[in-house]
């Protein structure tokens, strides 16, 4: 069964408000998680939708705050959240941090008292459609080993950068520093699953294929992906202030709060060349890389963030493909909040 993406939204945007969120900030919210279904990134999308408005509800996730400037460095912001909606927050952040890149060619942002916010590139593809290179950090709870450990000790911290052109969609990279984003496993133990044994490892530091059997995944690119994760904690929780990955709150635990921290920024390109000069350069790159001999059997090689956007072009036009797993946690929602789930594609 294929589901509107239009009347999701919708759907998303009124749950957050029987759970008490502003109408303006619902619609942001819902944008965003919407979106990442339609991107193909599942585990950030739709099957979140309880957990946040329980969260929300329960109060763990103050409703309706607005972020504070600690201190302004002009082209450097430390921000408190509040503990706001992530994606209200890291929107806020991005949206200043746009601004002043118009003056003063560019602006970053430290952000604590954070909560989840999503999927990254959201932020980062924002301030592309303004002209600017997008860049977003973000930690997480301790969910991987550094290099010849066994113990969680880092989050699978994202990292997102996004990048305008002309004539192709803007060049978005959009990573968790582990090989699998934690949110994988964790719909893969939901919808009962097995993971690739190569994602993660049990408590005794053996690879597991059983997600339920997961003590901590493991790292991209082994030591790279290590260090790609203690770098953006350092950006997240030493320069801002947030708690970081082994003392932060989970997303999935209902007695306490998370305090996670962000690292947010915008590059003005206008401010060193013009913005168009900029983008021709871009997508030439782009065309040699797209016009580079293929290995046998591949028919096209794509840019990063390319089979996302296409995903969600597709979706936009069909609709989205969604887990029975998870329209039974939607029609759970629809009964708790008495908003009707009338979201089917025509």
């Amino acid at each position: 069964m294929l589901y509107d993406a239009d009347k999701l939204k919708d759907f998303t945007a009124k749950i957050m408000q029987k759970s008490g969120l502003n109408k303006e900030d619902s619609v942001l919210f819902a944008e965003s998680l919407v979106n990442a279904d339609m991107r193909g990134i599942s585990s950030h999308g739709l099957t979140r939708l309880t957990a946040y408005s329980r969260r929300l509800h329960d109060g763990l996730v103050a409703a309706n705050v607005r972020p504070q400037i600690l201190q302004d460095g002009g082209s450097l912001l430390l921000i408190d959240a509040k503990n706001g909606m992530g994606v209200v927050t890291a929107y806020y952040a991005m949206d200043i941090c746009i601004n002043r890149a118009k003056e003063k060619g560019s602006c970053f942002a430290a952000v604590r008292g954070g909560n989840h916010f999503g999927y990254a590139a959201f932020f980062t593809e924002y301030a592309a459609s303004k002209g600017m290179i997008g860049i977003t950090l973000a930690n997480s709870p301790a969910a991987m080993p550094p290099t010849g450990g066994v113990d969680p000790i880092l989050g699978t911290n994202p990292i997102a950068i996004s990048i305008p052109a002309m004539r192709y969609h803007p060049p978005t990279l959009d990573m968790a520093t582990s090989i699998v984003a934690r949110g994988k496993i964790t719909l893969a133990k939901k919808e009962g699953r097995q993971i690739p044994a190569d994602w993660a490892v049990d408590d005794r530091g053996v690879p597991t294929t059983d997600p339920a059997k997961v003590n901590a995944v493991l790292p991209v690119g082994g030591p790279k992906g290590y260090g790609l994760s203690l770098m953006v904690e350092i950006f997240c929780s030493c320069l801002s202030g947030a708690l970081n990955g082994q003392k932060m709150g989970s997303f999935y635990d209902y007695n306490t709060i998370q305090q996670s921290g962000f690292f947010v920024g915008a590059l003005n390109v206008e401010s060193i060349m013009p913005l168009d000069d900029f983008k021709k350069e871009v997508d030439a790159l782009i065309d040699s890389i797209k016009s580079a001999r293929r290995a046998p059997e591949v028919s096209e090689i794509m840019i990063p963030g390319e089979i996302e956007y296409n995903n969600y072009e597709i979706a936009q036009r069909k609709g989205i493909q969604l887990s029975d797993e998870i329209i039974k946690e939607l029609e759970a929602l629809a009964k708790q909040y008495n908003v009707p789930f009338d979201c089917y594609h025509s």
